[in-house]
């Protein structure tokens, strides 16, 4: 009798430090998810901020190059305020070129019509091969 209380007491007692060893386990797991998506998004946030520093210095860049394009056409003896018209409509005329094809994009279905299109040839192939 006094084997078998020895026995069950060494067994909770091992059951007892398996559990409280799951649990610690565990706990440590989480804190290191945490920490782990901590670091990710600290990344992501530094990334964020590196692309807007890159966006808007590409947008100063591209003021300074139409900005040369206006005196360059100016040297060649037009008036400066049609060369600033010239660089203006060009450049509109990109936008309205870009817009529209982005619209014509963003019209575009987005249901995968050639899958959906094969998906009902192999059903109705498989239909006729069944009967």
């Amino acid at each position: 009798m006094a084997h078998e209380e020895l026995k069950n007491s060494t067994l909770l007692r091992s059951l007892s430090d398996v559990v409280a060893d799951l649990a610690d386990l565990v706990q440590k797991e989480l804190r290191l998810a945490r920490s782990e998506l901590s670091e990710n998004l600290i990344a992501k946030l530094r990334a964020s901020v590196w692309m807007s520093c890159a966006g808007a210095l590409g947008l100063i860049a591209t003021f300074l190059v139409l900005q040369a394009v206006v005196f360059g056409i100016a040297s060649f003896g037009i008036a400066m305020h049609w060369s600033c018209l010239i660089v203006a409509a060009a450049v509109a005329a990109a936008g309205a070129l870009a817009y529209f094809k982005g619209r014509a994009d963003a019209e575009r279905d987005i249901a995968p019509t050639r899958a959906i299109q094969q998906v009902k040839q192999d059903i109705s192939t498989a239909k006729e091969q069944l009967t």
